[in-house]
């Protein structure tokens, strides 16, 4: 009920899609950057050729949030658990710009939330208590539960492991509900502080997820690569190939990242592309040039084989039940939620033409006021306004 009222007052955008790679870290930096992975260099996993090593780029950010915009330009700014906002627009111990991580379901973090509306002090990472000096004019806010629950491979923020797809999909809608009931609390709470009429509300994913579900497909991938003389070998975290290895696999569960130890001619190039896109579990395969179109990292990989669902590339089987991941462009995983609504923004339109995820932070920067970060490569959503009139007071 209360997506739907915020979807009443504003703006549903049905064929928004994200980036690659489709993962938490890379496409929360490109929510707060509005640019992609090429640009802000967060793509969570590569190899690095050069040392033999597969690495891991954690909380990178090389680009301008849009708390730190907002900061910047005088706004008051708060982060609930957006961990990619912290030292980047909010700070654990200052009240104007304050990043706090209760971490525990979406309650508990719309709770957090609530008491800054109020004022009411609030534990830092540090410990301390804080209160926000003032409201502040912009806040994100980071639920994870859906995410959690998606994955399906233990008790995510108390939920039981899903053993059919049918029963993954009501815990999906049965986590949304809750979710949902933890939303209106913070409406309820906008709406006593005398502000709801004058905030506007954005609601988006960093990605969807795509189960899965059968014996890996892994270890055929390495056959294809085998049958056309190749020495490959799959990677995890930290791994280092072994002599002699001319391809390294780098796989997060749904997708693989190839790089060639050698570069490979035009014609050798395509044939292995040819040879891969004709497996029955492969999805689709993203050439380098499908990958710079994507705004991907220049080190995401070579070529990046996502498989076709159920099948999967994780280093194991399930052996029962049905797993969950979304790093792959299925568009279960690439098409994401997005809502914008409240003040400023058009209500109850439905808008179905394709936009993105590096709209976001352009869009907030136009409702607030203030120019957009510095690497911005997105759009405002202007179909989603009330123009002229769209500047937050």
């Amino acid at each position: 009920p209360n997506l739907n009222n915020l979807a009443s007052t504003g703006a549903l955008f049905t064929a928004a899609h994200n980036g690659f790679p489709s993962i938490t870290n890379p496409m929360q930096t490109t929510i707060v950057t509005g640019t992609w992975p090429a640009v802000h260099g967060n793509i969570y996993r590569y190899y690095d050729v050069s040392d033999n090593t597969v690495r891991g780029t954690g909380r990178t950010c090389e680009a301008e949030t849009i708390a730190e915009v907002a900061a910047a330009s005088g706004l008051s700014t708060a982060s609930v658990q957006q961990f990619m906002l912290r030292g980047r627009g909010t700070a654990d111990d200052d009240p104007l710009h304050l990043y706090i991580q209760p971490g525990g379901r979406f309650e508990e973090r719309a709770a957090e939330a609530v008491k800054i509306i109020r004022g009411e002090a609030v534990r830092t990472l540090n410990g301390a208590m804080v209160a926000s000096a003032e409201i502040p004019r912009f806040m994100a806010i980071y639920g994870d539960d859906l995410d959690a629950a998606g994955h399906n491979s233990g008790a995510g923020y108390g939920t039981a492991i899903a053993f059919t797809y049918d029963q993954w999909k009501a815990k999906m809608v049965r986590e949304l509900v809750r979710m949902d009931s933890a939303l209106g609390a913070l409406m309820r709470a906008l709406t006593n502080a005398g502000i709801m009429e004058r905030t506007a509300i954005i609601l988006t994913a960093d990605h969807g997820m795509t189960p899965y579900w059968g014996s890996s497909s892994l270890s055929d991938l390495v056959r294809v690569l085998q049958s056309l003389g190749y020495k490959p070998k799959a990677l995890g975290s930290d791994q280092k190939a072994p002599a002699g290895t001319d391809v390294v696999l780098v796989g997060t569960g749904i997708s693989v990242q190839v790089y060639f130890r050698r570069e490979p001619g035009p014609n050798e190039y395509r044939s292995v592309v040819e040879a891969i896109s004709a497996q029955p579990y492969v999805g689709s395969c993203l050439t380098r040039d499908d990958l710079d179109q994507m705004g991907a990292h220049e080190l995401s990989g070579d070529l990046v084989v996502w498989s076709n669902p159920p099948h999967h590339f994780a280093y194991n089987n399930v052996v029962f039940g049905i797993g969950g991941n979304h790093d792959t462009c299925h568009p279960s995983s690439r098409n994401v939620f997005l809502l914008v609504s409240g003040a400023g923004v058009q209500h109850g339109v439905i808008i179905d033409h394709p936009v993105e995820i590096i709209d976001v932070a352009p869009t907030i920067s136009k409702l607030l006021g203030i120019r957009p970060p510095a690497q911005a490569t997105g759009r405002v959503l202007e179909e989603a306004l009330r123009l002229p009139d769209v500047s937050i007071p």
